[in-house]
């Protein structure tokens, strides 16, 4: 009697489990990036880690992580130089590689990942022919404008005035513009020729867009407000704990005892490196210089001066002698100096990097050299932040808020993924963006530049009207007096 009882409750209990909504079925990931690749590998490589089956698939000459673990990398052939030309050449090579598309068709990704910019009109129709789950990954301003405002997921925050909000929204306009005519009206053109079974236009792009990746952390970026869940805030997914330093790297480190300087700089600046290692301190008391980088050589290296491409460069930037981080202050590169606890001194390239190192300057755990990159200005700004403990203080605070929350960005990351695989077959997802959204703000900007113009428009009418008049009183004058007579 007891044995059936417990063969009845066990076959309950997996009844029970096979229909539960939680119950999870088998998952595997595709990441496709054409452009942002670094970044995209590391989401890869932390999904593989949490036990989804990952692939990545980037062009031929894509800088990847190094350290990829389990995580199958497909490439396409891409020796195109225009950013537009170059995705559009990606796109064709994808959608017409029969090799590719087996190997896809016999993974059968629960869910494709990818930007949007320069990717969208291409991979969301191609994901639909493989009928996989699309969501899209977004990190960068422009990458993030141009997503929310195609899903209606979330809109702009402005703090600045009237005039200004209307010049911002004309640029966003003429970019979004821009990427239409250059990008997505050529790649819908590809994907008709392809895959002509495939029902996608302009209008429905994003239609069966359930899913964001916002890349980014509130921490640094707060310029939208989302209108849904399913903008999941991922930022610092891949922040993790520090590894151990090869044993010869650490040898070397711990001798000079004042310190590490760490560089994630890129090839052209070698000169500056290699005069900063000799202007630094020597010796035992001196200080060490590591420069993430390859195929650097020196005619004759200074001893403090060590160039490494195989550490982890988390495991250098949290390295617990690291004093300082030499840096183009990219995003990702950023959250984890942050994460860390670490220092920075920007060497922005761009406008969005220039943007990043003002946000971080506001934070207090960067230092600006104000454009100034020479070799005195690098050296002085080193030793104030070496000498100051205030910079080392900001940074753990900004550290102990990215660390101190209820649920880390990895497990956000899982979840929701894990969640879109769950519902895919539900007929309506409540959690999909309202369209069309209009603030009051909107309303009362509108309204005010309706009454401005209008005002505007009598006071230049009055005043045309008042000049008008006297001119005439004028020369009615004049001609009572007799000047225009013969």
């Amino acid at each position: 009697m007891k044995r059936e009882i417990i063969i009845n409750l066990l076959f309950a209990f997996i009844s029970l489990a096979r229909t539960s909504f939680l119950a999870t079925p088998p998952q595997n990931a595709l990441i496709v990036a054409f452009e942002e690749t670094y970044d995209l590998s590391l989401l890869a490589n932390t999904l593989s880690d949490q036990g989804i089956d990952t692939t990545l698939i980037v062009p031929s000459t894509a800088n990847i992580y190094e350290n990829l673990v389990e995580v199958e990398v497909l490439k396409v052939f891409n020796e195109e130089t225009k950013v537009e030309a170059k995705a559009l050449k990606a796109c064709e090579q994808l959608l017409s590689d029969k090799t590719i598309l087996k190997r896809v068709r016999e993974l059968q990704p629960t869910f494709t990942i990818f930007p949007s910019i320069r990717h969208d009109a291409c991979l969301i129709p191609w994901v639909k022919s493989i009928k996989s789950i699309p969501v899209i990954w977004t990190l960068g301003s422009n990458e993030e404008l141009y997503t929310f405002i195609q899903t209606g997921s979330a809109i702009p925050i402005n703090t600045e005035g009237f005039m200004m909000t209307m010049i911002s929204t004309v640029k966003d306009k003429l970019f979004i513009s821009s990427i239409r005519s250059n990008y997505v009206n050529p790649a819908l053109k590809l994907v008709s020729k392809y895959l002509p079974n495939i029902d996608v236009t302009l209008e429905n792009l994003y239609n069966d867009v359930e899913l964001i990746l916002w890349g980014s952390d509130s921490v640094f970026s707060t310029n939208f407000a989302s209108l849904t869940q399913l903008v999941v805030e991922v930022g610092c997914f891949h922040c993790r704990g520090v590894e151990p330093l090869p044993e010869n790297l650490q040898k070397e480190l711990v001798e000079l005892r004042s310190g590490t300087i760490v560089s994630l700089l890129d090839e052209s600046h070698s000169s500056l490196m290699e005069e900063l290692a000799k202007k630094l301190p020597q010796g035992r008391q001196g200080q060490a210089l590591v420069w993430r980088q390859k195929n650097v050589t020196f005619e004759a290296q200074p001893t403090n001066l060590f160039v490494n491409d195989k550490v982890d460069r988390q495991d250098l930037i949290g390295y617990p002698r690291t004093r300082v981080l030499l840096s183009h202050c990219e995003e990702t590169e950023l959250l984890e100096a942050a994460f860390h606890g670490t220092p920075v001194i920007c060497f922005p390239r761009n406008f969005d990097e220039k943007k990043n190192a003002l946000h971080i300057l506001k934070l207090g755990f960067a230092y600006s050299t104000e454009g100034d990159f020479s070799i005195e200005t690098i050296l002085a700004a080193v030793n104030e932040i070496h000498n100051s403990a205030m910079y080392r203080e900001n940074a753990r605070k900004i550290s102990l808020s990215l660390r101190d929350r209820p649920t880390p960005a990895m497990d956000r990351l899982v979840f929701w993924l894990k969640y879109i695989g769950r519902i895919r077959t539900e007929a309506d997802n409540f959690l999909l963006p309202v369209k069309n959204i209009h603030t009051y703000a909107e309303i009362w900007q509108f309204l005010y530049g309706i009454a401005v113009g209008t005002l505007l428009s009598i006071f230049i009418t009055m005043l045309y009207f008042a000049t008008r008049f006297a001119a005439m009183n004028e020369r009615q004058h004049n001609k009572s007096k007799g000047k225009y007579k013969r």
